[in-house]
């Protein structure tokens, strides 16, 4: 994803709505150097890790250095960058004119990004206490700086911590963990019950049910139980789902980004060959959403190091962990009591790498597997990346799984998406207006424009806001779905200020949180972005003697 530019920053999103109205009221006159077509380029990069004989990064190396083979056929290396880690230094809020939010990381220069990822859902009941001890070890040792999030994955995933370099934000967070992680969270999201559900049904024509990953799961237990209450099959279904949310929540954060995963199980492999020969066992019906979740991880550079929590001297099936981590970038950490150890040199990994880009001279996007390999004009070198991609179709989202996917992304407590930038200015009620007011200007450049016959920019993009109150209730919703073609101008314009929309909800006096939300159907990005509102009381006129 591209940096907020200036001048999405600078433009009010109500004076974008303006521009929907341009497309009716075409000017009289036509700039000449308008775009015709959008020229897109696939771009596939690759984190390498060069380490030497002692363990220890190697900085110096240049582009000439290194080989790039996609299926054994060199290709030419486009770009490339070194990244070293540095003790982040603090950046200043950013500041936004009032009533404005965004969904922007603002992300400090040379800090590695890190999600630890506690996995009760695929863990026994005995060995969570060995989970639940390694993350509490690796927050008291975390070294200063360091931004990590932390999520938690059981039959309800949620979002613990969003990213902070605060060790003691992390611990007290950690801390407040209960046996059952009995964080306050809702008891119930996602069914077409759910009166959000039901209208993206609604407006969206879904004919099929859209409950939630955590909701098809059934009444099972806490999270001690899961293990034993839920089936293989769901535990499979919703671990996808939950690496999907969070590949799309990091998305916006530049460089590579640190999965630690510890789990007593990891009911996961993504090459190839494994998943299409056991279709009967271990996931192998879940072919494309395997792709799915590979192609997910790779656009957002995201390196899984899978932690087994069972520690030494237990039998451990290892060979779903190297893959994870193979095909990722990442390494596996097994047959060691001493996890904490192994958080942290997976962390500090993660920190010191080069990126390579090339465009691949295979244009056929066939959704097969693209096997990498990596070679650098050194010896005794280790070099450390992923062994591969899935070079998916790039085709539009229908209708259903729009509303699919941006269900999930709603939910509350999933971590907020980045693949798509959002600004958006939320005006409560005054004495002139009895609705809350949203305007969104969203950065057109990640969303899929594509041409018409009569040189015009089609486009289709589903918005929906959704206000809950502190117990996670539903108190209003609006679903709206733009599609439109846009003419030269105007497509010129909305290039510069962004893609506009307006929504307007009702809500009682009281405070919420609302969650904003766009998918754009092109390009399969989602954006989701948090805002805090409180609709005050309006007082009653005074009577008149």
């Amino acid at each position: 994803m591209k940096l907020l530019g200036s001048a999405l920053l600078g433009v009010l999103c109500c004076a974008c709505a303006s521009l929907v109205d341009a497309q009716q009221t075409p000017p009289a006159t036509q700039p000449d150097s308008v775009p015709t077509f959008r020229a897109q380029t696939r771009v596939v990069l690759v984190d390498v890790i060069v380490s030497d004989g002692k363990g220890q990064f190697v900085p110096d190396l240049k582009a000439e250095d290194f080989t790039v083979k996609e299926d054994g056929k060199p290709q030419r290396i486009s770009g490339f960058t070194l990244y070293r880690y540095q003790t982040p230094r603090t950046l200043p809020p950013m500041q936004l004119p009032a009533n404005q939010y965004t969904n922007f990381s603002q992300q400090e220069p040379g800090g590695a990004v890190t999600i630890l990822l506690l996995d009760l859902l695929n863990t026994p009941q005995l060995e969570q206490i060995y989970a639940r001890k390694a993350m509490m070890n690796f927050l008291r040792h975390l070294p200063p700086g360091q931004r990590v999030g932390l999520y938690v994955l059981s039959e309800r995933p949620r979002l613990v911590q969003g990213f902070t370099s605060s060790s003691n934000v992390l611990i007290a967070v950690g801390n407040s963990l209960g046996p059952d992680v009995s964080l306050r969270g809702p008891k119930a999201t996602g069914t077409l019950a759910d009166p959000v559900t039901q209208s993206l049904s609604e407006s969206f024509g879904v004919n099929q049910s859209l409950v939630s990953p955590s909701e098809s799961l059934g009444p099972s237990g806490g999270g001690a139980s899961s293990f034993a209450a839920i089936t293989s099959d769901n535990r499979f279904h919703l671990t996808l789902a939950t690496l999907n949310a969070l590949a799309r929540a990091v998305s916006g954060y530049s460089g590579r980004k640190n999965l630690i995963w510890l789990s007593g199980n990891f009911p996961l492999r993504l090459d190839q060959e494994f998943v299409t020969n056991n279709r009967a066992g271990f996931g192998g019906h879940f072919l494309p959403e395997v792709r799915e979740t590979a192609a997910l991880l790779a656009a957002s550079q995201v390196a899984v190091y899978p932690v087994d929590v069972k520690g030494l001297g237990v039998a451990s099936d290892t060979f779903a962990m190297e893959d994870l981590a193979r095909e990722t970038g990442g390494r596996s950490f097994s047959g060691t009591n001493a996890i904490d150890e192994a958080l942290l040199q997976g962390l500090k990994e993660g920190s010191d790498y080069y990126t390579l880009a090339y465009s691949p001279e295979n244009h056929n996007w066939n959704d097969q597997y693209r096997k990498l390999d990596v070679k650098v004009a050194m010896k005794g070198v280790k070099l450390t990346f992923r062994r591969g991609y899935y070079a998916l179709k790039e085709k539009a989202f229908t209708g259903d799984e729009a509303a699919k996917a941006l269900a999930t992304a709603m939910q509350p407590l999933t971590p907020a998406s980045t693949m798509l930038l959002i600004k958006a200015q939320v005006l409560p009620p005054d004495g002139e207006h009895k609705m809350v007011r949203i305007d969104y200007a969203v950065d057109s450049h990640d969303i899929g424009f594509s041409d018409t016959t009569d040189q015009k920019k089609h486009a289709a993009v589903d918005f929906m806001s959704v206000a809950r109150d502190g117990d996670f209730k539903v108190a209003g919703y609006s679903t709206d779905t733009v599609e439109a073609d846009f003419l030269p101008p105007v497509y010129k314009q909305i290039m510069q200020t962004g893609f506009p929309h307006h929504q307007e909800l009702d809500l009682k006096p009281g405070k919420y949180t609302l969650r904003l939300g766009v998918i754009d159907r092109g390009s399969q990005k989602i954006g989701t972005v948090d805002v805090p509102i409180t609709i005050a009381a309006i007082a009653a006129p005074a009577a008149t003697k």
